[in-house]
């Protein structure tokens, strides 16, 4: 039997090969090897993906050489290293050599059999803990509970955790020893944590490289996370740098803490400044039962052009699309194409009067066709905003204004009477919004609430020619299993509602990916007569809006080129109608379904939704009778 020994090293410079092909007659005709197996006894503790290509056989293999002693016993270290890791001190790794075909005499399989034992379980003792680190925080920072199962990668990520969690009590200079004591008589694994914490440390003199003294300088200062004499913290030098990436006027940052074993710790803050211009450009298109939507992007950011703590933004964004109303779907030739687009200059001035406060400049103009009406519209736009407790509620204010002329109508006089679009309209409005985000993601959440509420007060002296109040209230929560944090049950409730007089460029309209998914893009909406297609019914929008929905997201199914496939279950509740006093929310329209999405660093996807009732109220709602819809998505629902 080929003797165990680990052999760390051995395992590190394990090589991977290609994809195994079938055998063939060598042409030395002499015995060679043509394949690797991995048998184990019992249940399958490492799959043969995870640890055959890694064997430096498997290259062999891929050349059809012959089996080399020294490697095999090189190889069979790193198995039995593998499972070391796992807790498996008794694990016993043999091997064999099989014909792998008769029509290959010469071509042999070489089986490595493994036989695990007992996983070793663990006991965690700790030594050195000063009185000012809760030891339930340190437990947490472990990630391993007593009488777990061993696992050595586990084990090693505990250390920087921990240290981490030190230096956030203030312990800059902390120093951890770790071992691992095997009992491999009774299967136990003693995980020994040994600290030495060192002085109390507090920050000291801030150092700041690659920008002069002035107005930049001061906006750095005013974001980093301490104060001179505050105790030591990991976290805030985290979280300075993530502030100062976060500015959008430097390209690279660096916070370094000193060296030095002084309690009392220097910080060094080097930054690099973001030249020139930044110019991108994408491309995107939307694909839903109703409509194919292509879209482009251009972005254009001078960094140049004006003072440091003022950023430009010039947002290009032209689009065609084809509506499946009077056409069929898979049609493109005499259906009607229509062009959409919108430019948009911006201006952010960073620290406006006081550090933190953002103010906003926003112009530009677009054009886009409806179902019931084409739009050319000039928007202008004048906003603060403010943010406190590190981004957790962000505050906003401003002033909207838009001139909107409507060169066409696709709807019948009485309802374009009712929408108020024969004329040019001039709207304005005080706005406002107030942020709450305790999300752990912001992009794919897991654990958290977010929570938000919009306003907008129309009226004369904003110099619009509408009376209305708007409010647009929107909460999310998410949950998972303490076991299980890749499954997740996410909720979201979101509310619209329009009194007063009623602008048609400020109604609502549901349906697609983010809304009610029984629904393609903004058809759960009340309907009129089309003048454009005879017969047909299009979407006008509505002043009150609700929108629910319930999901579960599941763990990875399985990986696809290193990419994690998920599902997605789904109940949707939701309703947009002409007035807000014509909600009921006691008769939404439900839909439930499911999605699957794949993570290249976006969730994207499709969501298949089944409409579960009012199929034909009154013959004109959204695809009378038709119970299901498809949709791509980008991202996950909220």
């Amino acid at each position: 039997m080929v003797r165990r020994v680990v052999v760390l090293l051995a395992f590190l410079s394990a090589c991977h090969s290609g994809p195994w092909e079938p055998a063939k007659p060598h042409p030395n005709k002499g015995e060679y090897l043509a394949h690797l197996k991995l048998e184990t006894i019992g249940t399958e503790v490492i799959g043969p993906d995870d640890i055959l290509p890694k064997l430096g056989l498997t290259a062999v293999a891929a050349r059809e050489g012959t089996i080399d002693e020294y490697q095999l016993q090189l190889d069979t270290q790193r198995i039995t290293f593998a499972f070391y890791r796992l807790g498996y001190y008794s694990v016993d790794v043999k091997s064999k050599l099989e014909k792998l075909d008769k029509g290959y005499p010469d071509a042999t399989t070489l089986v490595f059999v493994v036989t695990p034992g007992q996983r070793a379980t663990v006991h965690l003792e700790f030594f050195g803990l000063p009185d000012n680190v809760p030891f339930a925080k340190v437990r947490d920072a472990v990630g391993i509970k007593e009488g777990a199962p061993l696992d050595h990668d586990k084990y090693d990520a505990a250390k920087d955790a921990l240290l981490i969690l030190f230096q956030d009590h203030g312990y800059a200079h902390a120093r951890l020893e770790g071992t691992v004591i095997g009992d491999r008589a009774h299967a136990k694994a003693t995980l020994r944590y040994v600290f030495d914490p060192g002085p109390r440390s507090t920050f000291g003199k801030i150092e700041i490289y690659g920008i002069p003294e002035g107005s930049l300088a001061d906006a750095l200062r005013a974001r980093v996370k301490w104060s001179d004499g505050a105790p030591y913290s990991h976290q805030a030098l985290v979280d300075t740098q993530s502030e100062l990436y976060a500015m959008g006027v430097f390209s690279t940052v660096r916070v370094e803490p000193s060296e030095s074993l002084d309690p009392v710790v220097a910080v060094k803050i080097s930054v690099t400044r973001t030249t020139g211009n930044d110019m991108s450009a994408g491309f995107g298109f939307g694909l839903e039962p109703d409509a194919i939507t292509l879209r482009t992007r251009f972005t254009w950011v001078p960094h140049d052009l004006l003072p440091p703590l003022v950023k430009p933004l010039l947002d290009v964004r032209p689009e065609i699309a084809k509506e499946s109303l009077g056409c069929a779907f898979y049609e493109f030739k005499g259906c009607k194409i229509d062009p959409r687009g919108r430019v948009t200059l911006t201006l952010t001035k960073l620290d406006l009067f006081v550090p933190e406060l953002t103010g906003e400049v926003e112009g530009g103009g677009e054009y886009l066709v409806y179902e019931a009406y084409a739009r050319l519209s000039a928007r202008g736009r004048v906003g603060i905003g403010y943010e406190l407790f590190s981004k957790t509620v962000q505050l906003h204010g401003g002033w909207q204004y838009s001139v909107n002329t409507f060169p066409s109508f696709y709807v019948g006089d009485s309802t374009v009477e009712e929408l108020g679009i024969r004329h040019v309209n001039f709207v304005g409005a005080y706005t406002g919004s107030i942020t709450l985000d305790l999300r752990d993601n912001p992009i794919a959440p897991t654990l958290g609430v977010y929570a938000e509420m919009r306003v907008a007060v129309g009226t004369h002296l904003a110099l619009g020619q509408y009376d209305y109040l708007q409010t647009t209230p929107d909460v999310r929560a998410y949950v998972h299993l303490p076991d299980l944090p890749h499954l997740v049950l996410a909720a979201r409730v979101r509310l619209g509602t329009i009194t007063g007089d009623v602008p048609a460029t400020e109604r609502y309209f549901g349906g697609g990916t983010a809304s009610q998914r029984g629904f393609s893009s903004r058809q759960l909406s009340p309907f009129a007569a089309s003048t454009r297609d005879i017969g047909k019914f299009v979407p006008i929008g509505g002043a009150g809006l609700f929108e629910s929905s319930l999901e579960l997201r599941t763990p990875p199914i399985i990986t696809i080129k290193g990419f994690p496939l998920t599902s997605v279950l789904f109940l949707d509740g939701g309703d947009v109608t002409f007035a807000a006093s014509d909600l009921d929310l006691s008769n939404l329209h439900w839909a439930t379904g499911a999605g699957l999405r794949i993570d290249v660093g976006i969730p994207i996807g499709l969501d298949v939704a089944y409409r579960l009732n009012r199929l034909n109220d009154n013959g004109i709602n959204p695809k009378p009778g038709d119970r299901f819809n498809f949709l791509f998505a980008v991202g996950e629902a909220f």
